[in-house]
């Protein structure tokens, strides 16, 4: 691994709680862009500077990375997203359905029972980056699409999580610049992803906020939408800003493009309360247990 990256889920989740002020909801905009404090969604309920579903189900993923010998099954990805949802005081913000089930459950053999796998929308790609630290590429698609498969066993599901997962092998491993994604993605996205979703990784972003629009799911617009901006900025605070200027689905696309990103970009002087006020401080969720995380994660696939 040429880049290690062992602030990898702090970064994942101090994107996350920021930009989650403005998700599908502009009116902290200006506020937001000021830098000076998490703010609380408008309408979440979820107190300022905690991170969301994004986050916490990526720690999952890479807990399942940590502790398994090298074989993952889709059990071994469902108790964690049981046990980390339990860890995490049975937070809000998950999609209505995947909540009511998560709450309900108490293993994840009842997950894998009672989960309906065929949501288009973007959970699989949004916890898919610490599965870049997987050594080849054959395995970083396996297992990207092995856990995609528990709650995204669509087209769309499985490409985004692919996609996500080798932008941040990408970042990881390659010694070539951040714009250089897009082909690294092209050259070992299985064919049928290219051909139904290439536009996601060859064209621009047209600005605006990031969802669903007719014929295209959020998992598409966001893959595009990270694609655009880790080609565009050259720091985690313009990537940071250019999504809260998006708008739309901000802290899926701000947690996904950090990181990646923050495997190459450490020059940014990031506001002292990014990390201090993250889930308010606690030792339980907060800085500390996901930078040891992060080391125990890179120590691993080193």
């Amino acid at each position: 691994m040429r880049f290690s990256n062992p602030n990898m889920l702090l970064y994942i989740a101090m994107a996350d709680a920021y930009a989650v002020a403005v998700e599908y909801n502009n009116a902290l905009e200006g506020k937001c862009l000021e830098f000076q404090g998490y703010l609380a969604h408008p309408t979440h309920g979820l107190p300022a500077g905690s991170y969301t579903d994004d986050t916490e189900m990526s720690v999952a993923n890479a807990l399942v990375l940590i502790q398994q010998p090298g074989f993952f099954t889709k059990l071994a990805f469902a108790d964690a997203y049981v046990a980390e949802f339990k860890t995490g005081g049975r937070r809000k913000g998950y999609s209505k359905g995947f909540q009511t089930v998560l709450e309900l459950v108490r293993s994840g053999k009842e997950l894998l029972a009672l989960i309906d796998p065929t949501s288009v929308k973007n959970g699989a790609a949004m916890r898919a980056v610490p599965i870049g630290v997987l050594p080849t590429v054959g395995k970083v698609l396996e297992v990207a699409t092995l856990q995609a498969s528990i709650t995204h066993d669509t087209p769309e599901g499985r490409f985004s999580a692919r996609a996500v997962a080798l932008m941040s092998h990408f970042a990881l491993y390659e010694n070539t610049v951040l714009p250089g994604l897009g082909r690294f993605c092209q050259r070992y996205l299985p064919e049928e992803d290219v051909r139904y979703f290439g536009d996601a990784i060859f064209r621009p972003w047209p600005c605006g906020p990031v969802k669903a629009s007719p014929g295209t799911s959020v998992a598409i617009a966001t893959v595009q939408a990270v694609v655009t901006v880790l080609a565009q900025e050259n720091s985690l605070m313009g990537i940071l800003r250019q999504v809260i200027k998006w708008g739309g689905d901000t802290d899926s696309v701000a947690a996904i493009a950090w990181g990646i990103a923050s495997a190459r970009y450490h020059g940014d002087k990031l506001p002292s309360f990014m990390e201090r006020d993250l889930e308010g401080g606690s030792t339980k969720t907060g800085a500390a247990r996901l930078r040891k995380l992060g080391e125990l994660l890179m120590y691993k696939y080193q």
